[in-house]
């Protein structure tokens, strides 16, 4: 303490009185206390409007741009409105609006998978695509040899990757139709088969796991292919979920497949583990630090970034302008927004269809990485 006593005054403060040493919070101006409030959510946001007076009447700063977000590896659920126009917004669940973006480029095109920051996108009959809606980037696939007419498309990372592959099924009773390709292929490869049971495709798209792609069924049965060798099989086990699943989401958790099974009118959420050694599905009740999102183009699982957002299954619904979570530890379908949400079902909410979860990405990209064809390092 350079020798100094504890306690003991510098010159610098007997030189000021006592009254200019305690300092007026409520003095400091509304652009600093504005930029505090942009800083803080959940219960220290409420906490900071009941300081005084002035603090409550400190107006929010608009909802920052995705890519400037102060939460980091954050995840926003982009809605898009109209295909004409394309304009998407944003929405965080920790923010009372959304962020809104006019992207031309996307004009007419519809939105099939999500993944590592970027959009699969389908135009017309034959056309696919990926495109970032942070940077612009744009990367052409070769056209479909066919009517683009999958339950579910699905790729393993980012198209800039030389291990990207694109993979879509279409699944009725016990036949099954998939295409994939692969980084640098100029067209795509394609099979058709009949298997010994037959498969019923859920509305979630596959995930890739342990060098497989993994397809959820209706029932809460398992669809795998082999990239490989094209090769196709139903697992019988695991078992059937057994009450009635309105919905379903798969996507991997820490090394692990893990599935959340929605019940008639959103009754019954469940969340299970895949056991491979056994292949069977293993009950899961508490999530600990984790969150999932979910939605029919990607579901995906993170570690909590804001005290409060853990152990809880985000949705693509709202009550009004506030988005809707299900809690693990209520069992009921709660909210961060203004509406004191306590309910079992989905009563009342409404549901985003065309949407996905994504985390902003701002990488540069270089020009070979943007073309299909070019090989990367």
């Amino acid at each position: 303490m350079d020798g100094k006593l504890l306690g003991q005054k510098t010159p610098e403060l007997e030189e000021t009185s006592v009254e200019e040493q305690i300092r007026d919070w409520t003095a400091l101006p509304t652009e600093i206390l504005s930029l505090f409030l942009s800083r803080l959510f959940l219960g220290d946001y409420e906490r900071f409007r009941i300081v005084c007076k002035k603090w409550k009447l400190v107006p929010s700063l608009p909802v920052p741009c995705p890519t400037q977000c102060p939460i980091p590896q954050s995840q926003w659920l982009m809605l898009y409105r109209g295909l004409k126009k394309m304009e998407l917004n944003f929405f965080h669940p920790l923010y009372k609006d959304t962020y809104r973006m006019d992207i031309p480029e996307l004009s007419g095109a519809l939105l099939r998978c999500s993944k590592d920051g970027w959009l699969l996108m389908s135009r017309g009959k034959h056309s696919v695509f990926f495109f970032n809606p942070f940077t612009k980037g744009k990367i052409d696939l070769p056209n479909l040899p066919h009517h683009y007419n999958f339950n579910a498309i699905s790729f393993s990372c980012a198209p800039t990757s030389s291990e990207c592959l694109v993979f879509g099924i279409y699944a009725f009773f016990d036949h099954v139709r998939f295409s994939a390709i692969s980084r640098g292929e100029e067209k795509w490869t394609g099979d058709q088969i009949k298997g010994e049971h037959d498969f019923h495709h859920s509305h979630t798209n596959p995930v890739f796991y342990n060098e497989l792609v993994y397809c959820l069924g209706e029932d809460g049965t398992l669809g795998v292919f082999n990239p490989k060798d094209f090769c196709w099989k139903t697992i019988q086990n695991p078992e059937k979920i057994r009450h009635f699943l309105y919905e379903s989401y798969l996507m991997e958790c820490d090394g692990k497949l893990l599935a959340v099974f929605v019940g008639k009118k959103g009754r019954g959420v469940s969340v299970y583990t895949l056991d491979d050694s056994k292949m069977a599905w293993e009950r899961v009740r508490d999530l600990g630090s984790k969150m999932l999102f979910v939605s029919h183009a990607v579901s995906f699982s993170a570690t909590k970034v804001v005290e409060g957002m853990q152990n809880k299954i985000y949705f693509p619904r709202f009550l009004g302008k506030d988005g809707v979570f299900f809690s693990l530890a209520t069992h009921r379908y709660e909210s961060f927004g203004s509406t004191r949400l306590s309910r079992k079902d989905f009563d009342g909410m409404e549901e985003s269809l065309h949407c996905c979860w994504i985390e902003p990405r701002t990488e540069i990209y270089c020009e070979g990485e943007l073309n299909w064809l070019s090989a990367v390092g």
